[in-house]
């Protein structure tokens, strides 16, 4: 993993602590929630005490010096990695039709002007979000995706079946600690306000809302098959889908679902994620014109 992007999660690891500055930053504490080593930790702490975001004391380790939410803390310019930036277009140009159905390695690396080491880890990614397969040939071919109306609504109906489904599972338990943890970080995002939140820690929230429902059902095929829908959700952060006033809605709907699941009313949760899954349908985004915008912006010279 490199510092940059191991910077970038000990940001979003400090926004979900609700840290503020002076609070301690210890390099253990990072590598056990983050799953690595202190060495990598220590170097993306440099890195984010060159952008003041955090300071060096003596003896004593690092110390938060910017607060989350403020404006040194939030627009930190960190490098992004080349496979996270040459994931990011490929996903645009495929959304606005610049890309065909079926792609090969040469073609990428002719394409974005990466080694073919690079575009092998991005289409290793890719395959494991389920957005490309590989061909008998040399060729990768898309998958479905989330980028036109029928897909989306393809998308809906399936997680109808799915999502609900999960919570009427005998075996359904989620554990009281997880559903406070989930409570905890849905609570904070709205109390600070949605539209002052990063649209990547919101999507965030939202993903591990649904993949810890699924997690918990004890149904490795229903939770597999909604880690997937799950991914190919997350892929709307990059054309920016959701309104701040949709999430805020369905920030509100989700919390109403932890309430019945805690209260162990798993008939009126699964009721709950099918109208959550619903409104969100009829929110959805006129892909139209999120489409020809997309279009637009990335054949601008």
């Amino acid at each position: 993993m490199r510092s940059s992007e191991l910077a970038r999660q000990i940001l979003d690891t400090l926004r979900r602590e609700r840290a503020e500055p002076g609070f301690h930053i210890r390099e253990q504490w990072i590598a056990d929630a983050l799953g690595v080593s202190r060495s990598p930790v220590r170097t993306a702490l440099k890195q984010l005490e060159k952008h003041k975001i955090v300071s060096l004391k003596p003896s004593r380790g690092y110390f938060l010096t910017a607060a989350p939410g403020s404006d040194l803390f939030e627009q930190v310019d960190l490098p992004v990695p080349e496979v996270e930036r040459i994931y990011r277009q490929i996903t645009s140009e495929r959304f606005a039709n610049l890309l065909g159905n079926q792609v090969s390695i040469a073609d990428l690396v002719r394409r974005y002007g990466a080694g073919r080491s690079v575009i092998h880890k991005v289409l290793a990614r890719m395959q494991e979000d389920g957005l490309v397969e590989k061909t008998p040939g040399h060729g990768w071919v898309f998958g479905p995706a989330l980028n036109d109306e029928a897909s989306y609504q393809e998308s809906y109906r399936f997680r109808l079946l799915l999502e609900p489904a999960a919570l009427r599972e005998e075996r359904f338990d989620l554990p009281a600690a997880q559903i406070a943890e989930l409570r905890e970080r849905h609570l904070a995002a709205l109390s600070s306000g949605i539209e002052s939140e990063p649209l990547n820690n919101l999507l965030d929230i939202d993903a591990a809302f649904h993949n810890a429902l699924g997690e918990a059902c004890g149904n490795r095929f229903l939770a597999q098959a909604i880690r997937q829908q799950t991914r190919l959700r997350r892929l709307s952060e990059y054309e920016k889908y959701t309104t701040p006033e949709r999430l805020e809605a369905s920030f509100a709907e989700h919390l109403a679902i932890l309430d019945a699941v805690e209260r162990g009313a798993l008939a009126e949760a699964a009721e709950r994620m099918s109208l959550h899954i619903r409104m969100s349908d009829e929110n959805r985004p006129d892909f139209r014109k999120v489409r020809v915008l997309a279009h637009r912006r990335l054949t601008r010279r």
